[in-house]
This record gives C-alpha cells, structure tokens and sequence, in this order.
C-alpha cells in the first residue's frame, strides 16, 4: 500500500492528465455527454417504480428515491469494476513504453466514475434538499469506499482478462446477478428479518460489500441520519486487506504481463 502511495504521488501528473483524458472521452463519445450518467438510473427508476409501485403496489413513500440512490451506487460500482477490466490489454503502450504502474492505471476508470457518481448523488440531495445536514458530508468517505471495493476487484480482475480475454463477458453476468442479490429494489432487512431464508444466505448478503454500502447511502440520502460507523470501519478494513492482496497479484504478475502484451 505504501509503495502505491508513493507511485500515486510519483505520477501525479500523469494520473491527472490521464483521468482527465478518460473523462473527455466519456463525454464527447455521446451527444448528452455528461447527462447519460444521470437519464439510465432516472429511466431505470421509473421502469422499476411503475411495475413495483404501481402495478404491484408496493414499495411505500419515496420509493422512488429509494430505487435511485441504489441505482446510483450501483452503477457506480459496477461500471467502475467493468472499467478496470481492460486497463492492461488497452494501455499496451503505456505500460511497455512509458512504463507507467499498472496499479495507477487501474485506478483511472474508477476516479472518472467517482465523478459521475457525484453528479448522480448530487441529484437525489437536490430531490430529497429537506434531509440536507452535516451527515451530507459523510457522502465522501461512502463514495471513497465503494470506489476502493471497485478497485480491490479490478486489481484482480484486469490482471485475469490478460490470460482470459473473456473475463469482461464473465464478469458482466457476475454483476447482472449481483444486481438482484444486492439491496437495491428492496431493503436489506427484507432478507435479513426473512425467517424462510436459511441462515447462510443470510451471511451470504452480509459478505456483498454492496449490501451495507448501498443501505448506508439511503441512510445518508434520504433518512438524514448516520450509518452505522462499526461496520463502515470493518468493511474499509477489509478492503484495505482486498486491495493488499491484489496490489501483490498485480506485481507477482507484471513481468508475466509485459511479456503478454
């Protein structure tokens, strides 16, 4: 992690010019540049909130903004954790020529998405303005987290879609199921207060690092209040340990890499 740090701070030019690069790209690919990172989740909300609260008639109040906020979070991760699966096989020249460190490379598509995410995020406060407070702020550390989750993953990831090209097609089946097994169209207690669920699932959802954060983000957004701080520390523990363990595979792989590429 120190070692990281140092060649974050090392190329910190390059991570900048290289992010801000990514980001331009992002917006100019699409007439609406910016403006698509907010219409998917706000067309996917609606969809969801028609046939579950109106058609089936469930849901309750601001069920809306409930879908919104895990849409976002979502989708933040998710896109993010698919961006880092092509970073090696895209920056053949970068990593061989310029030599720039493949760790700092995995990080870009996770900064441009943190930005988007800001801008989806901000739209749900701006909705919601009535539970607008100093627990706001705490959007910060929740977006850094889920930012860290993305990256932990990608570190293995990016290095596996070097020897299996297929990894991206895989991984994107992996996350349409972790969409539906994650509390985004319902609330993390319907599984854990569910008495007909077998107990490891139970334990199951509580290992998906979404399950909390996509609940602390509506704790935050809509209940105006704090997350539960304990299991914020033990997640970013974790992570910390996710992101040492793929810091090593990357490394244990590099000269295998280069030689790939």
């Amino acid at each position: 992690m120190k070692k990281l740090i140092n060649e974050l701070r090392g190329n910190q030019s390059a991570l900048i010019s290289l992010t801000e690069a990514n980001l331009k790209t992002s917006v100019e690919a699409t007439r609406l540049g910016w403006f698509w990172w907010v219409i998917n989740p706000l067309v996917m909300m609606g969809i969801y909130y028609f046939f579950v609260g109106i058609i089936l008639g469930r849901g309750g109040e601001n069920f809306h903004l409930f879908v919104l906020t895990g849409l976002i979070a979502w989708q933040y991760f998710s896109i993010s954790l698919l961006g880092t699966t092509k970073v090696i096989v895209s920056n053949t020249q970068l990593i061989k020529q310029v030599a720039l460190p493949i760790p700092m490379l995995i990080l870009i598509p996770v900064m441009v998405q943190m930005i988007f995410a800001a801008i989806g995020f901000a739209v749900v406060v701006i909705w919601n303005f009535k539970a607008i407070g100093l627990h706001t702020f705490l959007l910060v550390p929740l977006m850094l987290l889920t930012g860290m989750v993305s990256y932990g993953l990608g570190l293995f990831v990016s290095v596996l879609n070097v020897y299996l090209g297929d990894t991206d097609q895989i991984l994107n089946y992996i996350l349409r199921m972790g969409f539906f097994l994650s509390p985004i169209l319902f609330p993390a207690e319907a599984v854990m207060q569910n008495e007909k669920l077998p107990e490891f699932v139970k334990v199951l959802f509580q290992l998906n690092p979404m399950a909390f954060l996509i609940d602390a983000f509506r704790t935050v957004l809509l209940d105006g209040a704090v997350f539960n701080v304990t299991d914020f520390l033990i997640l970013f523990c974790c992570i910390i340990v996710l992101i040492q363990l793929g810091l090593y595979w990357v490394r244990r792989n590099s000269s295998q890499i280069v030689r790939m590429l």
